[in-house]
């Protein structure tokens, strides 16, 4: 019998973005030792992600236990209230407590580095490094902040993300991206490492990015049936992918070195990985002609929108991201007209449904709702009517090539989400995950009517030749867990009460989640049954920091902003 402990460390890895579909192979292989040590000693599973498998949503749900329903986050940006416009959120629009939160309240001290959708950082029981969501280096992305005293102090510099893959267009580029992803990859594990040890924790975490920065940019240079498989480029980089998977497992060592024999390891990714298709879908054109969009202006203003489109698409392909900060700083209404430049084609008066077609990899789509939105159209008792017209206008999108649907599943929101949230999320959301496709601009200046097209060319770091899937992966290794089993059902929102279960402490009742008691010793869990309790009141869970004190400035924002442009999300 495996003993009772109410004393176990935790250690979770996150590989954003990384997926079986390549990581067994290549344990088999034996190119990837320490992952194929953890699996082989451990429990493992997929790892089913949010619908839709995207960053801000997966992450969330990962750290709260609860769909996005209750936490509220769904992607990087989310409609101002009353407004048409969209705003880029942080953890400070997140709902719910926080793992590392609920730990710190109950005593635990915590060790975090680099989880996406934590900045402004909380207060915590230890430290807290900000991932993705963090605007830059010189920002307080850090709790205490003196630990960024404490890294430069070692010679560290950490970085927060990689800031120049939005121009990958020659060999010399993208030789110099897959470097420094191995290189900030390297500076992470180091900073976490040295933190750990001068700040002992019971829970620490630490995800690494590069997964699927080099997954959604390289893809096509792997996998010969590829829409854009390029054969010659192919001798070059065809494992670059793999490469940074190895020099991944290298660092992970380094990491379970100096754990000890009470530590259970748990390995994890918000989402999986697949190829995208060249198929582009512009979904407001596609509105637009079954009149449920109306584009508005002039042709004079319609061709203005088709010209600054195609010259976003020029600048950000083409300049670094030092040029595109100095041209927003000399001229601080570029971003604006940019960013205003589709919702200023749209007449709301005569729109029922829209898109915002600024984020090109997570389509969602809503109703423009009579007391909900200025100039809404769709009243309550047409809603059903409204989303029936806009499903069947999405099915019936066809390849211009093999003519079969570009779209095969339209998820509504009330479906798949449920809590006091569920009612800001978008409306529809499109299978993009499932079936590949990209989002285009529309373009009403008609100079191309085609709501669906197909591209053979690639512009380098604006689009995506891989993307997000439904099933991640999972293991746990050391302590209760069971030695070499698969099993299946693993959730997300499984992933923290079984860490706050491991560790003894109750399960909050409002978490959608549950431990995953199954990759555990039967014997273990007869003697140590889960035990639920409250979670945090509700004003405490959400408030770790003012939200006004804690929304982005528009420095700040402009800074995201670019982030997210530099790695192809918008």
């Amino acid at each position: 019998m495996k003993a009772a402990s109410k004393n176990y460390r935790v250690l979770v890895l996150g590989l954003d973005g990384a997926t079986f579909d390549l990581m067994l192979p290549w344990v088999e292989q034996g190119y990837l030792p320490t992952l194929g040590k953890l699996l082989g000693d451990g429990a493992w599973s997929q790892l089913s992600s949010t619908i839709p498998p995207h960053t801000p949503c997966a992450w969330s749900s990962f750290m709260t236990g609860m769909n996005p329903g209750k936490h509220g986050l769904f992607n990087f940006s989310e409609l101002a209230s009353d407004s048409y416009d969209h705003r880029f959120v942080n953890a400070s629009s997140r709902h719910g407590e926080s793992l590392w939160g609920n730990l710190s309240r109950n005593g635990r001290r915590v060790g975090v580095t680099n989880v996406p959708m934590t900045f402004p950082p909380e207060e915590v029981n230890g430290f807290l490094i900000s991932g993705l969501d963090a605007p830059h280096e010189k920002s307080r992305f850090t709790y205490p902040h003196s630990i960024q005293d404490d890294l430069r102090a070692e010679r560290i510099d950490y970085q927060i993300d990689l800031q120049h893959m939005g121009n990958m267009n020659t060999d010399s580029r993208r030789d110099k991206c897959l470097q420094e992803l191995c290189r900030m990859e390297t500076r992470r594990t180091k900073a976490h490492n040295f933190l750990s040890q001068k700040y002992p924790s019971d829970f620490e975490m630490l995800v690494y990015t590069a997964t699927d920065r080099v997954q959604h940019h390289f893809w096509h240079y792997m996998d010969p049936d590829h829409d854009l498989y390029d054969e010659r480029a192919a001798e070059r980089y065809g494992n670059a992918i793999r490469d940074v998977y190895i020099h991944l497992d290298g660092l992970i060592a380094e990491t379970l070195a100096r754990q000890d024999e009470n530590t259970i390891v748990m390995t994890m990714s918000d989402h999986g990985f697949g190829p995208t298709s060249n198929v582009r879908v512009r979904l407001n054109q596609a509105l637009a002609h079954k009149g449920l969009l109306s584009f508005s202006g002039s042709r004079v203003g319609r061709v203005r929108q088709a010209f600054g489109a195609l010259l976003d698409r020029m600048l950000r392909s083409t300049l670094s991201d030092g040029m595109k900060r100095r041209l927003a700083a000399s001229l601080p209404g570029l971003r604006s007209w940019f960013e205003n430049l589709d919702e200023a084609s749209i007449d709301w008066n005569k729109t029922r449904a829209f898109t915002n077609e600024v984020y090109r990899t997570c389509p969602a789509i809503w109703l423009n709702r009579e007391g909900q939105l200025p100039e809404g159209v769709v009243k309550d008792v047409d809603a059903e009517a409204v989303l029936g017209a806009i499903e069947k206008c999405l099915k019936e999108l066809r390849d211009p090539k093999t003519g079969t649907p570009v779209i095969s599943n339209v998820y509504r929101a009330a479906e798949v989400y449920h809590g006091p949230y569920a009612s800001t999320s978008p409306e529809l959301i499109p299978s993009w995950w499932e079936d590949g496709f990209l989002l285009e601009q529309s373009d009403p200046a008609g100079t191309s009517d085609e709501a669906v097209e197909r591209t053979d060319v690639i512009r380098e770091g604006v689009d995506f030749v891989g993307s997000h899937r439904l099933e991640g992966i999972f293991s746990i290794t050391g302590g209760p867990a069971r030695n070499g089993l698969e099993f299946s059902g693993a959730h997300i929102t499984d992933v923290a009460p079984t860490v706050l279960y491991l560790m003894g402490l109750p399960i909050p009742e409002d978490m959608d989640g549950r431990p995953l008691l199954d990759a555990l010793d039967p014997e273990y869990v007869s003697n140590n049954p889960p035990r639920y309790g409250e979670g945090a009141p509700r004003a405490e869970a959400d408030d770790n920091t003012s939200k006004e004190e804690a929304a982005f400035s528009d420095q700040e924002s402009e800074l995201v902003e670019q982030r997210l442009k530099s790695l192809g999300y918008l």
